[in-house]
This record gives C-alpha cells, sequence and structure tokens, in this order.
C-alpha cells in the first residue's frame, strides 16, 4: 500500500526549501517569469537560451541552448556539482573556474528540455506550486536528481509521484550504470512504480 504523507509534512518540506531559494530568487522575479516562459507553456524540445540576471555560471547542452544561471543552486546539496566546480565536497567553495557565454560548461548527460525542467524546480515563480509538472515530468527530473545527486530534489519528486500514485523502488546492480526505468519500460505486472537504478560507480 503506497505511504501517504500528510499535507503538514509536504507543506513544511515545501517551505523549508523555499525559505533558503527565496532570498537568493526574488530579485530576480520578473526575469525568471520571461525567461522561464517556455517551460510555463510547455516543455518545448527547440533549443532556447535561458539567462537569469545575476547568473554567475553558463552551461550548455548538445543541441547548443545555453543556461545563464545561479551556481549557488548546484553546489549547496549536490556533491558531485561541488567537485565538479568547486573541487570540493562541501558547499560554499568558490568555483574552480568561470564558465562563460564564450567558454560554457558542457553538460552531455542531460538534454536541454530536461534541463529546463529540472532548473524550474528552483526557478518556480509559483513557490511551492508546482502543478505544472506532469508525473512524466517529475520521472525525468527524478532522474537528474539521482544522476546529480541532489537529495533534496529526489526527496520532493518522489513525494509528488507518490500523490499521483507512483512508488519508486530503488535497485542496486552490479555492472556500470546509472538510469531510471519509467512506466514504459519497466514490467508490466508492476505499472505503477518508478524503478531507480544505482551500481554504486562514479558517473
Amino acid at each position: 500500500m503506497q505511504k501517504k504523507h500528510s499535507p503538514n509534512i509536504e507543506q513544511n518540506f515545501l517551505m523549508e526549501n523555499y525559505k533558503s531559494n527565496l532570498k537568493a530568487i526574488q530579485p530576480f522575479h520578473s526575469f525568471i517569469l520571461h525567461n522561464m516562459q517556455a517551460t510555463t507553456e510547455s516543455f518545448t524540445s527547440v533549443p532556447e537560451d535561458l539567462i537569469i540576471r545575476g547568473a554567475d555560471i553558463v552551461f550548455m547542452t548538445d543541441d547548443g541552448a545555453k543556461f545563464h544561471v545561479h551556481a549557488y543552486f548546484f553546489t549547496r546539496e549536490s556533491v558531485y556539482w561541488q567537485q565538479k566546480l568547486t573541487g570540493h565536497n562541501k558547499p560554499h567553495h568558490p568555483l574552480s573556474k568561470r564558465y562563460t557565454p564564450n567558454d560554457p560548461y558542457i553538460i552531455q548527460d542531460v538534454d536541454s528540455r530536461d534541463l529546463r525542467k529540472f532548473l524550474r524546480v528552483f526557478y518556480n515563480t509559483r513557490y511551492g506550486d508546482y502543478s505544472f509538472f506532469s508525473k512524466f515530468d517529475w520521472i525525468d527530473i527524478l532522474s537528474i536528481a539521482h544522476k546529480w545527486e541532489f537529495p533534496q530534489v529526489k526527496t520532493l519528486s518522489k513525494r509528488y509521484l507518490g500523490t499521483m500514485g507512483y512508488g519508486v523502488v530503488e535497485r542496486t546492480c552490479g555492472v556500470h550504470c546509472t538510469r531510471i526505468v519509467d512506466d514504459e519500460m519497466i514490467d508490466r505486472s508492476y505499472p505503477n512504480q518508478v524503478y531507480l537504478i544505482s551500481c554504486g560507480h562514479e558517473i
């Protein structure tokens, strides 16, 4: 039986997350609203740059789309990105290199469409409201959070998938792999399960 989370637990979780985010993104509200417009209406696969005022890092995906965002959201909780961007495994260290529009950090394991979804978790102008995400959006977000070691985003994704009737089953395999399997790729006898596969090897 799927365990239900009380509204109070969910509300407290969201409030805790946004208290830490609000101060950082509030001055950029109008810029976020404009630049995330494609995300609000639909998650288009057409390459489109995202530029947030005050950004201190530029990422570029394989399709050439650039994302001017705040490294703070990547190094705050993700050891993966702490090591990639600062050379440390703790938050609050300066970036070891400056990534600019002419010299961006290349992301090869996530496409622009899914990265835009993931960033909307942080750059959300509707504080605490993620009703615009479908179950498939949450599966994509969970996949990235799992791969990039964002524990809070992973927890948030699991909670929302739970409210949509989906459970998350984590398994460990014996070979090099880190991937998520959605409901079209799993055993059809378990139609409401999302399988998260980890191997423990470095990505």
